[in-house]
This record gives structure tokens, C-alpha cells and sequence, in this order.
């Protein structure tokens, strides 16, 4: 009956430590700038689920984030891979990245894009950066 006691108050310790531990991780201050330079080379990454990971820890965080030196290597997988879905999460990272040179670039793209999808959602992308650029 003791040993059972035991194990039973040792485990009520343990979880009171780990979540303490769990609340002093998450009062931490990130360092937006190390994460933006670990995401960059992840992006220029031949490992494409680390990229296609990247892309969506970009999308969530975009406002915290800078990886416009990461640009071109997004480009590159919207321009290039074969599947469909990895096209347009490239179009929505390149999106949120807000920067004029992509825009200008998925303008150019938008008269050779075949998919129509992908033509919807630039149109998209180009008509609403010109409407923020205009208010």
C-alpha cells in the first residue's frame, strides 16, 4: 500500500514539474530572426517535406517572420514541382511574404499559368496587394 502511495505522489510531482517546466518554455521570448534564418535554409532544402513544412509554419506566422532571401527558392516550387497542391501552398507563401517583386512576377506568370485554379487565386493575390497599396 505504501509503494502504490509512493508512485502515486511521485507522479503528481513529476506532472507538477513538467508543467511548470511547459509554462516557463512558453513564457520564453522566440527569436523571430533565428527562426527566419532556420526557416530560409529550410526552404532552400532539397528535403521537401522539410520545405513543404517551412511553407506552412510561414503562412501561420508570416507577421512575426522575414524570409524574402528565401524568395527565390519559393518561386522555384511554384514555378516547378509537379504536384498541384505544392504549387499553391508556394502561391500562398509567396502571398504572404507581401513583397512587390513576387507580385510583379506572378503577374508576368499569370498569362502562361495553365491551371485555372492557380490563375484564380493570383488574380486574387494581384487585385488585393494593388487594393492595400492603394489605401
Amino acid at each position: 500500500m505504501k509503494r502504490v502511495f509512493g508512485f502515486a505522489i511521485a507522479a503528481v510531482i513529476a506532472f507538477a514539474a513538467l508543467s511548470a517546466g511547459e509554462s516557463r518554455a512558453s513564457d520564453k521570448a522566440i527569436n523571430w530572426k533565428l527562426v527566419s534564418k532556420n526557416l530560409v535554409r529550410s526552404l532552400a532544402s532539397d528535403n521537401e517535406g522539410l520545405r513543404q513544412s517551412a511553407m506552412h509554419f510561414f503562412i501561420e506566422n508570416a507577421d512575426k517572420l522575414d524570409i524574402d532571401r528565401a524568395m527565390f527558392d519559393v518561386m522555384r516550387v511554384y514555378h516547378h514541382h509537379s504536384e498541384l497542391r505544392m504549387r499553391k501552398l508556394a502561391l500562398v507563401t509567396l502571398y504572404k511574404m507581401q513583397n512587390k517583386r513576387v507580385i510583379e512576377f506572378l503577374k508576368t506568370d499569370l498569362r502562361f499559368e495553365n491551371s485555372e485554379q492557380l490563375k484564380h487565386m493570383i488574380a486574387a493575390i494581384v487585385q488585393e496587394f494593388a487594393a492595400k497599396k492603394a489605401s
